[in-house]
């Protein structure tokens, strides 16, 4: 009888289950469909190897919620596109085309906001994307990467850190590894990329869309011209500004570090050379030399932004006011995103941030742990630190090393 029972009981508690799994209860939809297509004005063939990336990043933080990426196996523009995303989130659909390895077209953000009905976007046009600096983006898993060429260099920032890469051989693709850690390096393998740090992999990193490029500026001086490449247009003050210049940007050509951009119809050549300059009234150093040939006159100056010339890897401090660093005591600085350095001033960690302008450059709110050490290592650091306060301006020497210099022409000598 009671094995009975048992047998009974058990189809009656089943019963319930059955009936869920026979007549579900419809489940809210969670995501929507967003659709267009891509194209573009200019009558240029996409390359047989190019891949289309659409990405919607939330509007408050940017995080990627929804993405499509293809080949386009020989198609050309219009490109159709299709992805799913949360119907609750507001944000901006991006999208870019990869040819070559590299991001050559790209969009204007387009606003989405929160709804449950899928969305026709209609056409979004690309323009063409040349890098001005930052604004390659790559995603390794869930990890952002952005990269961006100094000369020879490859410059990647990875994790709120600044890591400088040199051309190192492979059998295969291009291949950038730190100078004193073969084992972190970035190996190029077209539209995607290996990427390992200290030793430690991360997942395959894949094309993304770029960010909003940062204009260009450069300047020089007598007579005083600026130059400004945004987008597409090149604005160019002449003169102290009694002549203007507005066109639209050409597509340059590039050769060895060198971007020239070509304006027939207003005598104007501009060369963007990416190799060290120092402003010749503020002695302001920039990483780029430029030259303009308007008409009869030969021009140059400066362009870029300096803090490229100092962010990077960390600074290994060897003099202090003409004095070598002793051997047993470690002092580093470290230039850090959104204007923070930080370092080790010989004995203990310092912090703090740092201003440039168009005059120089300066230290301020520097703190640092309060850990006592020996005698020689405490004076190195009351030295370094004095010193650092007092800094006012920063040249780069030819071959790469750094000068800190204070108001009093004192030097804090640096190299990596």
């Amino acid at each position: 009888m009671t094995d009975l029972r048992v047998l009974v009981l058990i189809p009656l508690v089943l019963i319930p289950c059955l009936a869920t799994v026979l007549n579900p209860v419809a489940a809210e939809p969670t995501t929507r469909t967003l659709s267009g297509q891509l194209t573009y004005l200019q009558r240029i063939a996409l390359t047989p190897d190019s891949l289309v990336v659409v990405e919607f990043r939330a509007s408050d933080d940017q995080t990627l919620m929804g993405e499509t990426r293809f080949a386009t196996e020989g198609r050309q523009v219009p490109l159709p596109f299709a992805l799913q995303v949360p119907h609750d989130t507001s944000g901006q659909i991006r999208s870019a085309i990869w040819s070559g390895g590299r991001p050559a077209w790209i969009s204007d953000p387009v606003a989405i906001t929160a709804g449950d009905a899928p969305l026709e976007l209609g056409t979004l046009r690309l323009q063409p994307f040349t890098p001005m600096g930052f604004t390659t983006i790559m995603r390794c898993g869930e990890t952002e990467i952005e990269l961006g060429a100094i000369d020879d260099r490859l410059r990647l920032r990875v994790n709120g850190k600044t890591i400088d890469l040199l051309p190192t051989p492979a059998a295969s693709g291009a291949k950038f590894a730190a100078q004193d850690d073969p084992e972190t390096f970035f190996w190029s393998q077209g539209h995607s990329a290996l990427l390992s740090l200290a030793g430690e992999p991360l997942p395959e990193c894949v094309a993304a869309v770029p960010v909003e490029q940062a204009p260009f500026r450069a300047r020089g001086n007598e007579p005083g011209w600026s130059l400004t490449l945004s987008g597409e247009q090149i604005a160019l003050s002449l003169d102290y500004g009694s002549r203007e210049i507005k066109a639209k940007r050409p597509e340059p050509i590039e050769t060895n570090g060198t971007r020239v951009y070509s304006l027939p119809d207003q005598n104007l050549s501009i060369r963007i050379r990416e190799h060290p300059c120092s402003d010749t009234m503020t002695g302001m150093p920039y990483p780029s030399t430029v030259e303009l040939e308007i008409e009869d006159q030969r021009l140059t100056g400066c362009g870029g932004e300096p803090s490229t010339l100092l962010e990077g890897e960390e600074w290994t401090v060897h003099s202090l006011a003409g004095e070598p660093v002793p051997d047993e005591v470690s002092v580093t600085i470290n230039f850090l995103e959104n204007d923070r350095v930080a370092g080790s001033s010989g004995c203990n960690r310092f912090m703090g941030g740092y201003a440039l302008t168009g005059e120089g450059l300066s230290f301020d709110q520097i703190a640092g742990t309060m850990m006592a050490c020996p005698e020689l290592q405490m004076q190195t650091e009351q030295r370094f630190l004095g010193l650092l306060q007092a800094v006012n301006r920063f040249e780069v020497t030819p071959d790469g090393g750094l000068q800190l210099i204070t108001t009093d022409n004192e030097r804090i000598g640096a190299e990596r």
